[in-house]
Order: C-alpha cells, then sequence, then structure tokens
C-alpha cells in the first residue's frame, strides 16, 4: 500500500489552535511543533573542550602531580630514607647543614628521583582517570595509542632526530642567554629561597649523584608516556574538537612548557612539544611522540651522568655551537635543512582514513582528531608512498648535515 498522501489532501492546513481555547490549557490536542508548552530543542551537547578548559585541566594536573604527589611521596620516601639515616648514625643527619648534605649527595638524590617519579605515575592515573571519566573506555583508539607507526614514519623520524638535537640545542643556547633563570625572577621579585636553582640545574645535580639505570627510567621513560599521554593525548584529544590542528599544537605545546615550572626549560619543552606534536600528527600514533620524548630526556641523561658521558652523542653538538661562528651556522643550517626535508616527508605521508568498504559502518566524531578506526569498521588508516622529491629532499638534507658534522 502506498503512504504517499493524495494531492487533495496538500490543501489540508494542519491542525492548529482551536479558536476560543482556554489559555491555561495546555494545548494536549495540538501537534507538537504548534503547542506553546512544548519544552524547547535541546541543542546537541559539544564535545571537546576550549582553551580555557585546557589550562584548568593543566593546573589539576601539575596541583595532583607537583604538589600533592610530591608532597605524599616526598614524605614517604625521603622520610622513610631519612628514618633509616637516623637509625644508622643519629640524628645528626636532621640538622640544617647536614640534611642539605645528604640532600645533595647519592642517598638523597636517588631518594629524590624516586619521588620525581612517583609524581609522574601519579600524572599518568590522573591522566587515565580523565580518560575513562569523560573519554570513554576506547579512549586508547581515541588518541591513537593502539597504533604503531609505519616502518616508513618511523624511518624518517630516526633521520630528522639529529637534526632536531641539533636545533633543541642551538635554541636552548639562546634561550640560556636571553631568558632569566627561575633564581633570577624571585631575585628580581626581592624573594630570596636558599638552594632554589632552575629546573636544569637540579636535574644535573641529581642525575649526576644517582644510579644511571634510575636516572634514565625517570628521567627518559616516565615523562615520555605519563607528559606525552595527559599532553598530546587527553589536551590535544579535547582541543581538536574546538580549534584547527595548528591551534592545537601551539597551544598544547604552550600548556606543556608551562608545565615545567621554570622559564628555561619551559620555553625549551614548548619548542620541542611543537615538533613532538607535528610527528604525532603526521604519523597518527601516539608511539611517535613518545619515542621522541625519550630519545630527548635520554641522551641529556647520558650527557650528564659522569658513567655516560664518554657515550654521550650531544658532546659534538656542544663544541660545534660553542666554537667559530662560521662553524655554528654552517652546522644549524644543515641542521634545519635536514629538519624541514624530514618534516616536509612526514607532511606528504601524513596518515588519513580511507574507507576500504563502499558503506563503512563508521565515522570518526572529529574528523580533527587521532582517532584509529575499530576492528572491521571498513575503514583503515594508510598514507601515500614517499614521492621523489620527499627523498631528494632527505637525502640533500642527510648528507649536508653529515659533512658538516665530520669537516667542521
Amino acid at each position: 500500500m502506498s503512504t504517499e498522501r493524495p494531492d487533495e489532501f496538500d490543501e489540508i492546513p494542519a491542525r492548529r489552535p482551536f479558536e476560543g481555547r482556554d489559555p491555561d490549557e495546555p494545548d494536549r490536542d495540538l501537534r507538537d511543533d504548534y503547542r506553546e508548552d512544548r519544552p524547547p530543542p535541546v541543542p546537541p551537547k559539544k564535545r571537546g573542550f576550549g582553551f580555557w578548559m585546557a589550562v584548568v585541566w593543566s593546573l589539576l594536573y601539575f596541583a595532583a602531580t607537583q604538589i600533592v604527589a610530591g608532597i605524599v611521596f616526598g614524605i614517604v620516601i625521603i622520610g622513610g630514607a631519612l628514618a633509616i639515616e637516623a637509625v644508622r648514625n643519629g640524628n645528626d643527619v636532621l640538622k640544617p647543614d647536614k640534611l642539605n648534605a645528604w640532600l645533595q649527595g647519592p642517598a638523597g638524590s636517588t631518594a629524590t628521583l624516586l619521588v620525581v617519579a612517583g609524581t609522574q605515575v601519579a600524572g599518568l592515573a590522573l591522566s587515565w582517570l580523565l580518560f575513562r571519566m569523560i573519554v570513554g573506555r576506547a579512549w586508547k583508539r581515541k588518541i591513537a595509542l593502539t597504533r604503531r607507526p609505519t616502518a616508513t614514519h618511523f624511518a624518517l623520524v630516526l633521520v630528522g632526530m639529529p637534526a632536531l638535537l641539533a636545533l633543541a640545542s642551538g635554541v636552548d643556547l639562546a634561550i640560556q642567554r636571553f631568558v632569566p633563570s627561575l633564581q633570577q625572577i624571585l631575585d628580581a621579585l626581592n624573594i630570596h629561597l636558599p638552594g632554589m636553582e632552575g629546573t636544569d640545574e637540579m636535574i644535573g645535580k641529581l642525575v649526576g649523584q644517582s644510579p644511571w639505570a634510575l636516572a634514565l627510567f625517570v628521567v627518559g621513560v616516565t615523562p615520555a608516556v605519563c607528559e606525552e599521554v595527559f599532553c598530546r593525548g587527553f589536551l590535544g584529544w579535547g582541543l581538536s574538537y574546538r580549534y584547527k590542528s595548528w591551534a592545537v599544537v601551539l597551544i598544547v605545546s604552550f600548556l606543556f612548557g608551562c608545565l615545567h615550572g621554570d622559564p628555561r626549560q619551559g620555553l625549551g619543552a614548548a619548542c620541542l612539544g611543537a615538533a613532538i606534536h607535528g610527528s604525532y600528527l603526521a604519523t597518527r600514533s601516539l608511539w611517535v611522540p613518545m619515542f621522541v620524548h625519550w630519545a630527548n630526556n635520554s641522551l641529556g641523561v647520558v650527557q650528564l651522568h659522569p658513567r655516560l658521558r664518554p657515550y654521550s652523542v650531544l658532546g659534538p653538538y656542544e663544541q660545534m655551537l660553542d666554537d667559530s661562528t662560521l662553524t655554528a651556522i654552517l652546522f644549524l643550517a644543515s641542521a634545519g635543512l635536514l629538519f624541514v626535508a624530514v618534516a616536509y616527508a612526514l607532511y606528504q605521508t601524513r596518515c588519513k582514513l580511507v574507507a576500504v568498504d563502499p558503506r563503512p559502518a563508521w565515522r570518526p566524531d572529529n574528523p580533527r582528531g587521532m582517532e584509529v578506526p575499530p576492528p572491521d569498521s571498513g575503514v583503515v588508516v594508510t598514507h601515500d608512498p614517499l614521492s621523489a622529491t620527499s627523498v631528494a629532499l632527505t637525502l640533500a638534507g642527510a648528507v649536508a648535515f653529515g659533512l658538516v658534522m665530520a669537516l667542521a
């Protein structure tokens, strides 16, 4: 039976309010779109969050990790270590001068690094709680934690790492020269706190006095996992609903730098974070920013630890920057050429969603997000092969950087 109305019914008006009805009576006999008491339509709930909410989440993360978890783990770990030290050598260790000497020594540095590890684990637990409450059970897939990078992208990242580290060394040199340290800012505000140093200086002392394996784990592994899950993962997920990709990169990198606290380290971390986020967007895998973050921090530990320093690859970078102006310019220019070439190759081969089924059963709720399609969805993540231009530029950049390193 046909469901179409006969043409003559088109002239019959829809039901409208009756004349003379009681205005206080609800319009139960009227069609819903003519009722006066019908509730207004509920607008669809906006997903994600904006800049200021991202600031709130970052402040929550900082307070939970650096203040709450820092105090709790400090009392448990440092307090426990001091109690053991007092039992062994008497209560003199609690005197201010001896306490400061203990904190600066191997035992105190090891205990402090364990506290840092505890704060990072607390940050990861907070991120997991936020993901489960706000994103849902599929949070790993929403941030591309379930997908490994392709061999092409991993090779490009490996090729680009020396250039990234070289540029980071140059940026750090400029930051050290022009950006005031935390101590200088406090002195300018007439705030004098004994022993207050910049984060880089404190990390250098902690690493130098601690077991190298513990330093590599705490400084290299834990920030790479915990900070990337929160910053690139959670903040990037929420902001991508409201902003374009370039704006998300800037906001997340800014907040990533602010979480480091110290102005010098924070500005360097923000610059590095922008490059890390770019690799995340191109490869659609959170494992890539984790790897880059881990490699950067771990090589810094190798440079700072006395037992690992002979194996450092960052020493030649510092020597070239301290050499003549021409050498430094050639070094940074060749590193910049290689970095741009790899960045272009990653952009040219950036991942995208492709439907392999004419009628796919899944669509991402956020086209700018990093969500990975579920199995058997009719959609896959793929990317174009390297073009001849990308290969030529990358080879040219690698040869130029290698020649400068070899001949300088």
